[in-house]
């Protein structure tokens, strides 16, 4: 499809508004919404040059959301390559990652449930962030709630769950210290984000804040799979997450650092956060990097 505009295909007369499918020229394919197609279809073709053929629906701007992500579900199911970002469970197709971790060693990985011994001398070192992250972490060092076994449980998630850490931190993922997320309800004391995503955190009620809760978010079809009653997910406290950029999350919660420990020794509840992470890696890399703080990951990393 060599064209620079399809105005010629769609009259407003006929209406641009609704759902449409990009195929490219490896077979990959892109599902979208908007308002006027013909624009957006403008902005992908400065975007992908490889695009050979468009298919269009009209849809009211109520159901667009509704439409999409059926779209989207419809081409998953049938194991079609989507370079979608939002609303995909992975990204299927080629990865900045794969630099990184290549695809086979990518599946090998997931399938094992063995802790990654770390390189600390291959971390990143960026020390402009080292000196606006320092302030955050020396407070989050005098919160009493920030414990020695607390500060081990990160390490061990780390070490557990994250493809490569030494290698994919700050790029991929984040570690902040007392950062600004849900302050007037739950603050939090830290958060690991992958991609745009929390994977784990720990907050409090505003109003109880001796009651920290330790949260971990998993691949919720991993999870069901591998543990196969309902009570074991019942107690951990299993909720469904409602997340745009990454369907198929269930949150564990748990209120004690003894009790998420445990969960994150079962090789179930480990492949089914790394099959997440690793999801979300693909998806693109870290979009909150300004707020990592490197002293905090060499505190949890140095037991």
């Amino acid at each position: 499809m060599g064209l620079n505009s399809i105005a010629h295909l769609l009259p407003r007369a006929r209406g641009r508004c609704g759902v449409y499918e990009l195929t490219f020229a490896d077979g990959e394919r892109y599902v979208g919404q908007a308002v006027d197609v013909v624009a957006r279809f403008g902005q992908h073709r400065r975007t992908w040059t490889d695009i050979v053929e468009l298919a269009f629906r009209q849809v009211g701007r109520d159901r667009l959301d509704e439409v999409e992500r059926d779209q989207i579900r419809r081409r998953e199911a049938a194991g079609v390559p989507l370079r979608n970002v939002v609303h995909t469970t992975g990204r299927l197709g080629t990865s900045d990652l794969d630099l990184h971790l290549s695809p086979p060693e990518q599946r090998r990985w997931l399938t094992d449930h063995q802790p990654h011994q770390v390189r600390l001398d291959a971390r990143p070192d960026d020390p402009v962030l080292h000196r606006r992250s320092r302030h955050r972490f020396d407070r989050l060092q005098a919160d009493p709630r920030f414990t020695d076994e607390l500060a081990r449980l990160v390490g061990a998630y780390l070490r557990a769950t994250m493809p490569v850490p030494e290698l994919t931190e700050l790029s991929y993922w984040t570690l902040s210290a007392l950062p600004g997320t849900n302050a007037a309800s739950y603050p939090r004391l830290f958060t690991l984000t992958v991609h745009a995503l929390e994977t784990l955190y720990v907050c409090h009620d505003r109003h109880r804040p001796e009651e920290p809760q330790i949260w971990v978010n998993v691949d919720r079809a991993v999870a069901r799979s591998q543990l196969r009653t309902r009570f074991r997910l019942a107690t951990m406290h299993a909720v469904e997450g409602h997340y745009r950029i990454r369907p198929g999350v269930l949150g564990l919660r748990f209120t004690s650092v003894r009790s998420a420990r445990d969960a994150l020794t079962q090789p179930g509840i480990i492949r089914a956060a790394r099959r997440l992470n690793l999801d979300l890696m693909r998806k693109g890399p870290a979009l909150n990097w300004k707020t990592h703080c490197p002293h905090l990951v060499e505190r949890v990393l140095s037991d």
